[in-house]
């Protein structure tokens, strides 16, 4: 079983109604990857071909949705890195998977590589397009998002 099984399941039973966009083929993610110019980490690459994206417990994880690469809206990965990047609340190396309304954003940081292949959550507040400031709050996107869904299924 993989931490989305494991994740999922728990959702399930928390009562809270999940809504997944529905898993993305391996050539649609390589295409994102293309078009970002990054590498996607292994547990975001599951995420992404188990879920797609997924709102839950008032939380929306960004990811690949059935509109693919032609998606003008989040949660569409593409969609909001490119965003984020053009008004440089995100760097070249950032993938953003989440962002709490008018505070801070959560990114992978593929400037940031473990042996395994993972790269850390960076969290970035409004002024990182002034300081740049990274604060690295995760080893990997399975430890956010493990983390980030049981705080909200605690909170239901």
């Amino acid at each position: 079983m993989t931490y989305v099984d494991v994740i999922e399941n728990e959702m399930k039973l928390s009562g809270d109604e999940p809504a997944f966009a529905g898993g993305a083929s391996d050539q649609m993610i390589a295409d994102f990857e293309g078009v970002l110019g990054v590498k996607f980490p292994p547990s975001y690459k599951l995420f992404l071909k188990k879920i797609g994206a997924l709102s839950f417990g008032g939380d929306t994880y960004y990811g690949i949705t059935k509109s693919g690469l032609t998606a003008k809206a989040v949660p569409s990965v593409l969609f909001a890195t490119r965003d984020a990047r053009a008004v440089g609340d995100a760097d070249s190396t950032m993938i953003v998977v989440k962002a709490s309304g008018y505070g801070p954003i959560f990114s992978i940081d593929t400037s940031q590589l473990s042996p395994s292949g993972e790269s850390p959550i960076v969290q970035t507040e409004l002024s990182f397009k002034r300081d740049g400031v990274k604060t690295v709050l995760y080893d990997s996107f399975e430890a956010f998002f493990c983390d980030t869904v049981r705080t909200a299924i605690a909170e239901l």
